[in-house]
């Protein structure tokens, strides 16, 4: 029996085939850019609940950009947040009626664990994803 040869390494026929069907999906995301969408992959995949390494605070980061967190002394947090270039983030806190607080941080995820830094704050807070 006769065997075709490869004329391409296996790896990179693996690579391109990814790269293929992850543009084939987004190409039927709706939205008002593909390359807006693009932009999102780049930045931490932040969705879903996370636990601070010290202390007792917890976050969840929806997908609608809404989020909802509970800090150490059990005061609930909601609003909203933005991822910004590679490494910020921006939230938008509500206090009740339509009074909103700003706040930018910078984050960095690392596989299971989210880093937030505050730089006004000279402050950090470390969490790992929980279920």
């Amino acid at each position: 029996m006769k065997t075709i040869p490869c004329l391409m390494p296996c790896r990179r026929r693996r690579l391109i085939g990814l790269i293929v069907m992850t543009l084939a999906a987004y190409g039927c995301v709706s939205g008002p850019d593909l390359l807006d969408n693009l932009k999102t992959l780049k930045g931490p995949t932040i969705v879903g609940n996370w636990r601070a390494v010290e202390g007792t605070a917890t976050v969840r980061f929806a997908a609608d950009g809404v989020f909802h967190a509970v800090d150490n002394q059990g005061m609930p947090v909601t609003g909203n947040y933005r991822l910004m270039g590679a490494d910020g983030i921006q939230f938008e806190i509500r206090h009740g009626g339509e009074k909103t607080e700003t706040i930018d941080a910078r984050v960095i995820q690392a596989g299971e664990r989210l880093t937030l830094t505050f730089p006004g704050e000279h402050a950090l807070e470390t969490y790992e994803r929980i279920p």
